[in-house]
């Protein structure tokens, strides 16, 4: 993936690192470099790497382009270091697209007017004669008159940013093969935001819970500008990204003084092949109660002959509790957290993987490179369904895995429309799901008596922490399915 360097220094950069680490998009990796770590959060998401070194230095900063980088923000207070980082980067790169932090010592251009003369903001940089048109200068100056200017008593505002312009209104243009196509916008769990409205031939729709999504709609949203950040990536992104946009990175967490050696070995090997199959970052691996050295030797050589890249091998010796750990981790965002079975059981860990908000893992006791089809229990919730299926589609196609739905009514009072757009969604990810029509064989005992082991998929919501006890009595298929130890279970929280 192409990364984005931030060469930074001064109070403009701090605050532009911290946005950075508070509303990056999931699907970007970036590389921050500055000369004191005063100017690093101190909780950093694995997707972006921190240096703190001498970046006027050729030496060390020839290191860091010899990666794959896709733009370079110098944001530095001096302005000599400013000239020569400019200097070095286009030796380095003489095209690297490159955004300049100018506050008013770097050359700008004043762009002539019919009456009078205007700043602007700056796309071209004349120096040695030459243009350089991939260096895009933000000048301080220029934006505060901007501001100021919208300030005035009757001056119409010019429309650089709406609301707070913190980012709590934007549009999101839906590509053909989005995963918010087709959809009904009731169908899409809107915590935090809203879509107000769509914009479809020139013309505004007032949103409702039943009116479907199309491909070239324009999305107009309000929210949490954080979360409307992840909502525009997910909608842009290609399909195939899981686990974005929960996250980049699997957690995989094994407790050996709670379970056997079969059973933390069977999930060291899902996990590995998830890491090798799926578009995540990393693989960490948290071993809680790491006191048999010699199955932890077993664990090394296992992963050094998985030659698998990025796996970061984690023991915990100051911290035993499982939901105390992932109370720490989930500051770091997991795409994907796997458990096995024993940790599951306990009530208290299953409610702290619910309120972490990341899609969970249940190894079964057949693993995953065995299995050939998903399956997901449809029910009269809509929004369940699309959301799960859409997740489902995303990681079936990177497995590829077959895709089977089980319609169960004892009175035949399938859900038709519901299925109709799960096939539409299908469409997009180039599935062709296979859906079952039942009123007879319950899809419990189904899944119990089939040879075959499926990965299912589950939603995951509250009922699932309660005891066990509550589930086995429950007429509801998620609860009672948990319960099945035979295949796989990703457990699926709402978007």
């Amino acid at each position: 993936m192409k990364k984005t360097l931030v060469l930074a220094d001064g109070i403009v950069a701090k605050i532009f690192i911290q946005k950075i680490v508070t509303q990056y998009f999931s699907n970007n990796s970036y590389i921050i470099v500055c000369k004191d770590s005063a100017m690093l959060p101190a909780q950093i998401p694995s997707s972006i790497e921190t240096f703190v070194l001498d970046y006027t230095s050729a030496f060390r900063l020839s290191n860091i382009f010899e990666g794959t980088l896709q733009d370079v923000f110098i944001i530095i207070e001096n302005p000599k270091e400013r000239f020569v980082l400019y200097d070095l980067v286009r030796e380095f790169n003489p095209k690297i697209k490159i955004v300049l932090f100018n506050n008013h010592e770097f050359t700008t251009h004043t762009a002539q007017g019919t009456d009078n003369a205007a700043v602007t903001l700056r796309e071209d940089l004349q120096k040695k004669g030459e243009v350089d048109t991939n260096l895009v200068v933000i000048d301080s100056e220029n934006l505060v008159a901007n501001r100021l200017t919208q300030r005035l008593p009757n001056v119409p505002l010019i429309p650089r940013g709406f609301g707070l312009e913190q980012g709590e209104l934007m549009e999101i243009a839906v590509p053909p093969g989005s995963i918010f196509a087709y959809r009904h916008i009731g169908s899409i769990q809107q915590k935090k935001w809203r879509i107000v409205g769509i914009y479809r031939r020139a013309e505004l729709i007032l949103a409702s819970h039943s009116l479907v999504i199309l491909p070239n709609d324009v999305l107009l949203t309000a929210g949490d500008s954080v979360v409307l950040s992840d909502v525009y990536r997910r909608a842009r992104s290609d399909i195939g990204q899981f686990p974005s946009p929960f996250g980049k990175d699997i957690f995989l967490y094994i407790d050996i003084g709670l379970s056997d050696e079969f059973s933390l070995l069977g999930a060291l090997e899902d996990a590995l092949f998830l890491h090798k199959h799926l578009k995540n970052n990393q693989l960490i691996i948290q071993v809680l109660n790491p006191a048999n050295m010699e199955l932890l030797e077993k664990i090394r050589e296992i992963i050094t002959k998985s030659d698998a890249p990025k796996v970061q091998l984690n023991f915990s010796y100051r911290i035993s509790d499982f939901p105390t750990l992932l109370e720490s981790d989930t500051k770091k965002r997991p795409g994907l957290i796997i458990i096995n079975q024993d940790i599951f059981f306990s009530r208290k860990n299953r409610s702290a993987l619910y309120k972490s908000g990341a899609p969970v893992l249940k190894v079964g006791n057949e693993r995953i490179e065995s299995v050939k089809r998903s399956f997901l229990i449809v029910d009269s919730n809509l929004q369940k369904a699309e959301n799960i299926a859409s997740v489902m589609f995303d990681i079936s196609k990177q497995l590829q895995l077959g895709t089977r739905f089980y319609d169960f009514d004892p009175d035949s009072n399938h859900q038709h429309t519901l299925l109709n757009n799960i096939e539409n969604l299908a469409k997009i990810f180039s599935q062709q799901p296979e859906i079952t029509l039942s009123n007879s064989f319950n899809p419990i005992l189904f899944l119990q008596q089939n040879a075959e082991t499926f990965l299912q998929f589950i939603p995951f919501d509250s009922s699932i922490t309660r005891t066990k006890l509550l589930a086995f009595v429950s007429v509801d298929s998620h609860k009672l399915s948990f319960l099945i130890e035979k295949n796989p279970q990703i457990f699926i929280p709402y978007l």
